[in-house]
């Protein structure tokens, strides 16, 4: 399955957004399991990435990444479930990506 759709940009980064709805019973789990990614090697290409919350609907979580190329984005594409969704998926959570291309920053 694809999960993630790229959009190219001239050998810019590539910023990432997978979002869904986390219960009240799961947020512990999903935190932990976020945190424990910490200890991870990163992907190749991953440069960082955010756990978000939503400030105005507290139940709804957001994985911010920064790649450095889109090429880097396209290998773990071809992952069947790359790890971010597993996150969400272990809590019963369908989540939704974006994804876009840096085009500038100050």
């Amino acid at each position: 399955m694809n999960y993630i759709n790229i959009i190219v940009v001239d050998r810019m980064e590539i910023i990432t957004f997978v979002k869904g709805k986390v219960s009240d019973s799961k947020i512990k789990d999903f935190k932990n399991e976020f945190g424990l990614l910490k200890n991870k090697n990163r992907s190749d290409g991953e440069i960082k990435s955010y756990l978000l919350q939503d400030t105005d609907i507290k139940d709804l979580y957001i994985i911010e990444t920064i790649w450095e190329s889109h090429e880097s984005l396209d290998r773990i594409k071809k992952m069947e479930i790359p790890i971010i969704y597993s996150l969400f998926n272990k809590v019963g959570s369908k989540p939704v990506s974006g994804v876009y291309g840096v085009i500038d920053s100050i």
